[in-house]
Order: C-alpha cells, then sequence, then structure tokens
C-alpha cells in the first residue's frame, strides 16, 4: 500500500474530509487530494503532522510494514497472474519491481515474486529472458538471509537450479550450505551435480545411497501407522498397510526375511496360530538372507560390511529365545509345529 492509499484509508477512519484535513495541516484540499492520487507525495516536514493527526506511526505511513499475512502475499500472487495473461512479461516485471519497494522487508513476498519471474520468462514470450538473471538472482540472494528455514532453503534450492542450469557447478554447490545434512534434497543435488560434471560412479553412490536411506524412513513410517492402526483395532487397515511394506521390502530387494515379517504383526494381533506360524517359520527360513540387498543391483555401487553366516545364526538364535520366552506368543505354546520350531 503507498502512502497515498495510506492517507485515504486512515483519514477516512479518523472521520475526516481532504478539506478537513487540509485545513489542520495548512495545505490546500488539492494537495491532499493528489497524495491520496498518487499524483504527488508530501513534503517530508508534513510526515510527523500527518501520522499524529490520523494516529498512526511513521512506520505504517510509509509503509515500512516487515510482513505481509499470508493472505495478502497470496492476493499479491493471484494479482500477478491475472496480469500475465493480458500484460507483455516487461510489464509485469516493471510492476513486481515496485511491489518489491513497497515491501523491502518481506522475504517471504520477495521470493515468490522471484520464483514466479523466473519461471514465466521460461513460459511466456519473453525476449532476453537472460537480462533478468541479475534482479531474480539478487531477490533470492535477499530470501538467502531470511530467519525462516524455509524460505532459506527454497532461495538456496532455486539458486543451486539457476547455476547448474549455468554449468557454473562451484557456484551451484556452494548453495548446498543451506540444506541440511540430513535432507536427501543435498544428496539429489549433489549427485546432480556430479552426473552433469561426468562423474558417474559418485553419481550413482549417492543416488543409491538416498533410495537406501528412503527405505529406512518409509519402513519406519509404516510400522508407526500400522501400530497406530492395530491399536484402533482398524485391521483391515493393518492388514493393507502390511502388504504394502511387504511389496515396498520387495520393490527395494530388501529380502524375503524383510517381505514376511510386516505381517507378523497382525497375526500377532489377532492371535491368529497358524498365520503366526507360517509367518515365524519363513522368518527363520530366511534369515540368512537379511543381507539380500547387499547383492541388489539397486545398490551396486555401495560399499556394505562383509557379514560371515555366524552373525546370521546368531540372529536366528536370538529370535528363537524371543518368540518362545515372550507372552505376547503364549497363544503359540499348544501348537505343535511351534513347539518344535522352538527347539
Amino acid at each position: 500500500m503507498n502512502i497515498g492509499n495510506v492517507i485515504r484509508k486512515y483519514r477516512k477512519e479518523a472521520g475526516l474530509t481532504q478539506e478537513e484535513m487540509a485545513n489542520r495541516l495548512g495545505v490546500t484540499t488539492p494537495a491532499v487530494n493528489k497524495w491520496e492520487n498518487g499524483n504527488s507525495k508530501p513534503d517530508i516536514e508534513l510526515l510527523a503532522p500527518i501520522a499524529r493527526l490520523l494516529h498512526i506511526s511513521l512506520d505504517t505511513l510509509l509503509s515500512f510494514r516487515e510482513d505481509l499475512t499470508p493472505a495478502e502475499i497470496g492476493e499479491i500472487v493471484k494479482q500477478m497472474d491475472r496480469m500475465f495473461e493480458v500484460e507483455e512479461f516487461d510489464t509485469v516485471y516493471e510492476w513486481a519491481l515496485k511491489k518489491v519497494k513497497e515491501y523491502p522487508g518481506c522475504n517471504l513476498l520477495i521470493w515468490q515474486i522471484a520464483v514466479i519471474l523466473d519461471a514465466r520468462r521460461m513460459l511466456e514470450n519473453c525476449v532476453e529472458p537472460e537480462k533478468y538473471d541479475k534482479q531474480i538472482n539478487a531477490w533470492y540472494e535477499i530470501a538467502l538471509k531470511d530467519e525462516n528455514e524455509e524460505i532459506r532453503h527454497r532461495a538456496a534450492d532455486s539458486l543451486f537450479g539457476f547455476y547448474l542450469r549455468k554449468k557454473e557447478y562451484a557456484k551451484a554447490e556452494s548453495y548446498l550450505q543451506y540444506f541440511s545434512d540430513y535432507d536427501p534434497m543435498k544428496k539429489i543435488h549433489q549427485g546432480s551435480l556430479y552426473k552433469d560434471q561426468g562423474k558417474t560412479e559418485e553419481a550413482y553412490k549417492i543416488f543409491e545411497s538416498v533410495l537406501f536411506s528412503e527405505y529406512q524412513t518409509l519402513n519406519f513410517s509404516f510400522s508407526f501407522i500400522l501400530n497406530l492402526a492395530i491399536e484402533e483395532n482398524d485391521m483391515e487397515s493393518a492388514r493393507i498397510l502390511s502388504e504394502k511394506m511387504s511389496a515396498m521390502a520387495g520393490i527395494f530387494d530388501m529380502g524375503k526375511y524383510n517381505e514376511c515379517s510386516a505381517m507378523l504383526e497382525v497375526m500377532c494381533a489377532e492371535k491368529n496360530v497358524e498365520g503366526t506360524y507360517r509367518i515365524v517359520e519363513q522368518l527363520l527360513q530366511n534369515v540368512d538372507r537379511l543381507g539380500d540387498f547387499q547383492k541388489s543391483m539397486l545398490f551396486r555401487h555401495m560399499k556394505f560390511k562383509e557379514t560371515d553366516s555366524s552373525y546370521y545364526q546368531e540372529i536366528k538364535e536370538r529370535l528363537i529365545e524371543e518368540f518362545r520366552e515372550s507372552e505376547e506368543f503364549g497363544y503359540m505354546n499348544e501348537h505343535e509345529g511351534w513347539k518344535a520350531l522352538m527347539q
């Protein structure tokens, strides 16, 4: 909101006409009218008297607002989209420059304006899209200094993409510092850098490590959702979730053991004797396939620690002991096959 609009808004709220305001400030009524229509601005020595008269601060009068609300930013974005339907790119760009000057402290708005212009210059019939590089990237750099981690992250992502397209790899890599080491996108971007630079082996390794890590994350998430469904006695959902976990283990080549293990939670919750027996039998038969993923083509460029057969035998013995001693499986004690299995 420019100063003219601010004056009009708060003058009306104060119940003053343009003439009354002019008389109190010692100026003419046409002068106030020109301020409100944006045809001129009040002299600097009048700013404090105007603010006092309208019962507002100088910051409010001059529109020095650090932030806009999400709704206000959304309206500005919608206005930009509407303008692109009827105006040339350069016209919208000039309007955006003025909007940023109006709200120089709102980094979220600045970032969103930069993103919209960045994308639109490629989609619209924009002459010399490169001539806007400097300003758009300058806006991204402003957003990089924001206190909000998400805004910094998004700005860094945009700058990384820009310099990657330009094949300025060192510059692109410098923006990865704004990503957490635990953010998979940091690894994906690093892999993209390796790929574009012809470092194929490094690219394979990093992308495969993302796949491996994301499987672990997805599997944990599914496990928690599965347990929630069981706690709520929603066994239909629990079965569906366990089936999806089994399919996911198959897709990621995690071995027969992991494909079977999820359904055990469901069988145990239902106290399904035959179902529990079949699954536990399969688990014990496939303990030595826990490391099958190491042989998968999905992870063939990764290095894994070699595991000898004694390790899997120890796991098997530990599992048998847990199944045998756990009260949770007490409902299995009379099953003859279970008794044999536990020996």
